[in-house]
């Protein structure tokens, strides 16, 4: 006898979401569902391995909750987009459908929150200064001391730096001029960020779905790279050849600037990101462990530039 389908919910369609999509629709005994705000945008997407589902993360909890408990596992890839209080306002949600769940003797459901990046509990929100930082850290906070009450597990996936913010205009470690290019190291050139292609992210879900690892309650570490800003440069040297203009904004230079310009986003997430829990050590990680190949920091700037 078959045993039922897991089905799995896929909130956000963007970027990450999309990306997802090709590894999720692909596992075994499973049904994908994508829950987005406007699913005709997202028609080309849909067919026997996914289904659209109207869904907008900001509506009433009495209108989502029903919906998250019909899941057996839910993956957020909704971004920043709610806003801080979305962010957690999704956690609790998720509880309250796990309470359901379990009333109706099903299993517990499995929570993969919009933590696809740092490692919040050690980088932190600069005393509540980064506003996203600090939902961020309060996601953890509410899923740590919640879940087991609610018959929720959840699993974080720590990724790193996504590979194209450090390539990003207006995030400024990278800038293409008419006279060449001028890398920005963040804190100094021996600091190390971990970066991992938003398109290789979702190659690590089929098997931590399967339970190849660990990952109840758990916080995993994935990387396609970690390097120091001074690698970064000399990457971008040896994939161009040319030589790159280097500039180093120091923590007291980063700090003021955001003081100056406190709801400058980019400027909390450079002062951030200049500081700790923004890399691992690479030979650590579950994708190292389970042999997933994810693109290093070279192969990366080759296909960028």
């Amino acid at each position: 006898m078959t045993s039922q389908a897991t089905k799995i919910l896929l909130i956000g369609g963007g970027a990450l979401g999309s990306a997802f999509i090709p590894y999720l629709s692909k596992i075994p005994n499973s049904t994908l569902t994508l829950g987005v705000r406007n699913p005709s945008a997202y028609a080309s997407i849909a067919g026997p391995g996914v289904t659209l589902q109207a869904l907008d993360t900001k509506s009433p909890p009495e209108d989502l909750v029903p919906i998250y408990a019909d899941f057996d596992i839910i993956i957020s890839a909704a971004g920043f987009g709610p806003g801080p209080d979305g962010v957690t306002q999704l956690v609790r949600d998720v509880l309250q459908a796990g309470k359901i769940r379990q009333a109706s003797g099903k299993s517990k459901l499995w929570f993969f929150p919009w933590q696809w990046g740092v490692d919040y509990d050690i980088a932190g929100d600069l005393d509540g200064a980064h506003t996203t930082f600090k939902a961020q850290v309060e996601v953890r906070r509410i899923l740590r001391a919640g879940a087991d009450a609610s018959h929720v597990k959840w699993t974080i996936v720590s990724t790193g730096i996504f590979l194209g913010v450090l390539f990003d205009p207006g995030f400024g470690t990278f800038e293409k001029r008419d006279t060449g290019i001028k890398i920005r190291a963040l804190n100094d050139w021996d600091h190390k960020v971990t970066v991992t292609h938003t398109e290789d992210i979702g190659k690590i879900l089929p098997p931590i779905l399967a339970g190849q690892c660990d990952a109840e309650n758990k916080v995993l570490y994935i990387a396609g790279d970690t390097i120091s800003y001074r690698q970064f440069a000399d990457i971008v040297e040896r994939v161009t050849g040319k030589q790159v203009e280097r500039e180093a904004w120091s923590i007291p230079h980063l700090q003021q600037e955001m003081e100056k310009d406190p709801d400058d986003m980019n400027k909390q997430y450079r002062r951030v990101f200049a500081g700790p829990g923004v890399w691992w050590d690479k030979e650590l990680t579950l994708d190292k462990r389970l042999g997933v190949q994810l693109r290093d920091a070279e192969t990366c700037v080759k296909e960028l530039l």
